[in-house]
């Protein structure tokens, strides 16, 4: 695993992009259950495991942990209590679930996605997917960047009912945008917030505070099951460009994340913003990476898909590109236009999926790389 975390050029410019951050940012997700004291020194960087609860790496860690008992995924260790935003990515499997039957029902999805049923809080509520993807004023950059509120929950709900930019689209058109929309768009957004949300309490003295939503974050990213989360698609694009750590499993990328977060989180509860501030920019570099080999596998398949003859099966790649997209457009969409542009108008549902679109979508994906500090060896090439 790589366990440096590296001075990016443009870790600045990633935050602010991210969010607008300020140092008034707040977190009313985690407000509404109290953060439990972060007292606890967590494990130092352990190794990429299977989904579920890793065990601490060394004595001091397991005297912390017996301490605190927050419990560990993924091999990073919480700092503080985050148990059901832990099972969260539960609700993302139950809708994997739905989607791979051969009837798809989008109302049982529907049902999941708006109504939850694993993430139950402290107080009896249950915290669902759509009450962050509807709610205002979230820490993500995707209402400010496509103009409206709830954009992540309209993307969402316009497929689910076969509405808008789906409607008369085949089933496994909004399927795929039901799935990459909510496994990448939603809980990817929901880790941007979290990360924001602790580098502004951070920054106004909040360390408590600030390292609860540090670890909310991976909870959103990983969580108890890693395969129905982000980390899942970071594992799967990695096999797709042979870009995976020597146990032939985990992502560089994801590999790269946890060590940032962990790096993140120990700055935190030495009340080091900096350090923080730059572990979330290399998590933010990381998956431009992951999202950037998403993009380019869907633009091949279209091109494949066409050469074939194929045009349903290029209608769903071209849905999972821009599914895929979206994940990253808000942070870095303003980086380069012409390049906004160029994969836009591949992705675009507006638009027939074309042939020779990936060599398109790689070049203007290249300014975003510069401007990230991203080399084409990270990306790698699509095996």
């Amino acid at each position: 695993m790589k366990k440096n975390i590296r001075p990016v050029l443009a870790i600045g410019t990633a935050i602010v992009l991210l969010s607008g951050l300020t140092a008034g940012c707040s977190s009313s997700d985690s407000d509404e259950s109290s953060a439990a004291t972060a007292g606890a020194t967590a494990a130092g960087t352990a190794a990429p495991t299977d989904a579920g609860t890793a065990a601490p790496t060394d004595a001091a860690s397991e005297s912390d942990m017996a301490a605190a008992n927050y419990g560990s995924d993924g091999g990073y260790t919480y700092a503080t209590d985050v148990p059901d935003h832990r099972l969260l990515v539960l609700d993302m499997c139950d809708i994997n679930t739905q989607l791979d039957m051969d009837s798809i029902d989008f109302d049982a999805i529907s049902s999941i996605y708006r109504e939850g049923g694993n993430a139950v809080k402290g107080d009896g509520s249950i915290r669902t997917i759509e009450g962050f993807t509807a709610a205002e004023g979230k820490n993500h950059n995707h209402d400010a960047y496509y103009g409206q509120i709830g954009a992540i929950d309209s993307f969402i709900s316009e497929a689910l009912a076969g509405a808008g930019m789906t409607q008369g689209e085949s089933d496994d058109v909004r399927a795929q945008l039901i799935q990459k929309g909510i496994q990448n768009q939603a809980l990817t957004a929901y880790v941007n917030h979290e990360l924001v949300s602790a580098l502004g309490k951070g920054s106004n003295g909040d360390f408590e505070g600030a390292v609860h939503n540090w670890d909310e974050g991976w909870a959103f990213y990983h969580g108890v099951d890693g395969t129905c989360g982000p980390y899942g698609t970071g594992d799967k694009r990695a096999e797709n460009y042979a870009t995976l750590e020597s146990d032939g499993k985990t992502a560089t990328a994801n590999a790269n994340i946890l060590a940032a977060m962990v790096t993140g989180r120990d700055a935190l509860l030495a009340e080091n913003v900096e350090g923080a501030t730059e572990a979330a920019g290399e998590v933010i570099r990381n998956l431009a990476v992951i999202y950037s080999q998403a993009v380019i596998r869907y633009a091949t398949k279209m091109t494949s898909d066409l050469a074939e003859g194929d045009t349903e099966a290029a209608r769903v790649h071209q849905a999972e590109g821009l599914a895929f997209w979206r994940v990253i457009e808000p942070i870095v969409g303003d980086v380069d236009k012409a390049s906004t542009d160029a994969i836009n108008t591949v992705f675009q549902l507006s638009n027939p999926p074309k042939s020779g679109t990936e060599e398109d979508v790689r070049k203007a994906l290249e300014p975003i790389w510069t401007s990230l500090d991203i080399s084409a060896e990270e990306v790698g090439t699509l095996q």
